[in-house]
């Protein structure tokens, strides 16, 4: 079992739509299902974005969310259950297999944020957030989940922070503007410097987000100078860092990333559910489609 948490260093970078439409490739890839499932979890408890994009909002409303589990509060164990429908961890959980194009509703199970209570502080938490942490990553693997996929809070934040250090696999989006790339690779640094064992175990894979079309500014194509600008920047933390940064989306401008979905820009829709439905796809879609199914097999 596989952990893996989508993380960016500011908002705004399209991470949690990525997520969205990465999961049913992933799930498809995995044979997720019922008996199988993926375990989804919403880090961006100021935010909420996943539980916003799959409306689940008022699933949590008022009851046991990711809060509640980071504060410690609840005790339960992390072994295998014969009937997993009776753990009561389990049943915290939403299955939202089908709003993401799966047949079956059970193959992604989801953990998201109760909205309506205060956020989160470290006064709130009872014991080490660290190891009600490994406590759910040890019910999944135990209860045979394929993986589990957390959509992270941007930055230095506690939430992202506890996902990130649980995560085999960290997809750090960004845009392709001058404050993301050295925002990115600076946070990357710190990272590196305040959790060196953590970062060295990482697969990080960088992943150019909301890629406009090719354009030349002032005499340059932008792939060709953002892709130099990055490969110096991956070398530089290389030299200084045991950081292992995958360059899959970042090697050449044919598979660069995440290109710009206009159908995004007004409507947050899986592309691999529209597809399945017969919704005949734009070429941005085709494109994206195409990098969302091969980040799945990455992180797989």
């Amino acid at each position: 079992m596989k952990i893996t948490t989508f993380f960016s260093y500011k908002g705004g970078s399209g991470r949690s739509t990525t997520c969205f439409n990465t999961l049913p490739f992933l799930a498809t890839y995995l044979g997720a299902s019922k008996d199988y499932p993926i375990l989804l979890i919403d880090m961006d408890i100021e935010s909420a974005g996943m539980t916003y994009l799959l409306n689940q909002q008022d699933k949590f409303a008022g009851k046991e969310d990711v809060k509640t589990i980071i504060k410690n509060e609840l005790r339960w164990s992390t072994g295998r259950c014969p009937n997993l429908n009776e753990h009561p961890f389990y049943k915290y959980l939403v299955p939202v297999g089908n709003i993401l194009g799966l047949d079956d509703d059970y193959a992604v199970m989801f953990l998201g944020v109760d909205d309506k209570t205060a956020q989160l502080s470290r006064s709130d938490i009872v014991g080490d957030p660290e190891q009600a942490m490994n406590n759910v990553m040890e019910f999944a693997s135990n209860n045979l989940f394929r993986a589990v996929i957390m959509d992270s809070a941007a930055g230095d934040q506690l939430s992202a922070n506890l996902a990130i250090n649980s995560s085999d696999n960290l997809v750090v989006c960004m845009k392709m503007t001058r404050q993301f790339r050295v925002g990115t690779f600076n946070y990357l640094r710190r990272f590196a410097l305040k959790n060196s064992m953590v970062a060295s175990a990482i697969n990080v894979i960088l992943l150019p987000t909301v890629v406009p079309p090719n354009t030349v500014i002032d005499g340059e194509a932008q792939f060709e100078t953002s892709i130099e600008d990055i490969a110096s920047r991956i070398n530089e933390l290389n030299e200084k860092f045991d950081v292992n940064i995958k360059t899959n989306f970042v090697a050449d401008k044919e598979r660069f990333g995440i290109n710009e979905v206009i159908r995004f820009k007004w409507k947050e829709e899986v592309l691999f559910k529209l597809n399945k439905n017969n919704v005949s796809l734009s070429d941005d879609e085709k494109r994206a489609f195409r990098q969302y199914e091969s980040l799945s097999k990455l992180i797989g």
